[in-house]
């Protein structure tokens, strides 16, 4: 009934399922340019978005931390399970009992999290440290 396919293995919803939206062009962020619209194709944002829907989850943001990396308050992030942190990824992590998101470093002085706000330090863990996942997207609604 084309509600459900097959990706990697898995089985994922489709556009019938989770909808569509259309990709009607491609607009300009420097100077303004004349625009026609046209229906280029539509788009699935869940396929768009999400490689691995097995292995992904969404979690809304608190707290101001990761402000000057462009996630606030309020935003979603797309959250992939699984995968090894390289330096400078936004990871999910639970450091010492307590969860976080910031900016995942490892170099000559070991492994660390770093917030993308100078108000707060970096977090080395005392006695434990496991990544819960990688950002993958943030997702911000403006109203």
């Amino acid at each position: 009934m084309g509600y459900l396919t097959k990706r990697r293995g898995k089985i994922a919803a489709t556009s019938r399922l989770t909808g569509t939206v259309k990709l009607l062009g491609a607009v300009q962020a420097g100077f303004p340019s004349p625009a026609e619209e046209e229906l280029i194709d539509t788009l699935s944002l869940d396929e768009f978005l999400i490689e691995r829907p097995e292995a992904t989850f969404m979690l809304k943001v608190s707290g101001d931390s990761m402000l000057e990396a462009g996630i606030h308050p309020g935003d979603l992030v797309l959250v992939e399970r699984g995968v090894a942190p390289r330096s400078n990824d936004v990871v999910v992590a639970q450091v010492d009992g307590e969860w976080t998101m910031k900016y995942f470093i490892r170099d000559r002085k070991g492994v660390r999290l770093e917030p993308a706000n100078r108000k707060y330090k970096a977090i080395t863990p005392r006695s434990s440290l496991e990544i819960g996942g990688v950002v993958r997207c943030v997702i911000r609604k403006y109203r």
